[in-house]
């Protein structure tokens, strides 16, 4: 009976001829995920650094842009748009005038005090991600 059990004992750890095939599949299965989760994260990355790189785009055209409306002749109506460059593409710009009311504050009403705030915003994809404002003085 001892004998009988031995031999079937020793059957069961001899015959271990798939083993082999199964940790393949097992480890390849391993590595497939931990592909997966790494190309996620470069696709993340690219993406992200797409956006930044498009930022500070926007970042400098509106330092480019505001260095064009300093440079340009006082106008009374305040438009300047005959002084700035064209935006590169998926860029978006706009460009506010409000003059000092000569008591309390800035309107949109235009008057001869000679003293004006330009607001200038560029966007990407809908959202506005550089702004600058400045002033302007009749002299």
């Amino acid at each position: 009976m001892v004998r009988h059990i031995r031999s079937a004992a020793t059957r069961f750890h001899a015959d271990e001829r798939g083993a082999g095939l199964v940790e393949s599949l097992v480890s390849t299965a391993i590595l497939g995920l931990a592909l997966v989760v790494l190309m996620g994260s470069f696709s993340t990355l690219a993406i992200a650094s797409a956006d930044a790189r498009q930022v500070a785009l926007a970042g400098s055209v509106a330092r480019a842009q505001a260095a064009r409306i300093k440079q340009a002749p006082y106008r009374s109506d305040g438009d300047y748009s005959a002084s700035l460059e064209t935006l590169p593409a998926g860029l978006s710009r706009t460009v506010g005038t409000t003059w000092w009311d000569g008591v309390s504050g800035w309107t949109g009403t235009q008057n001869a005090n000679g003293l004006q705030k330009i607001s200038l915003n560029v966007g990407y994809d809908g959202s506005t991600v550089a702004s600058l404002e400045l002033v302007k003085a009749d002299r």
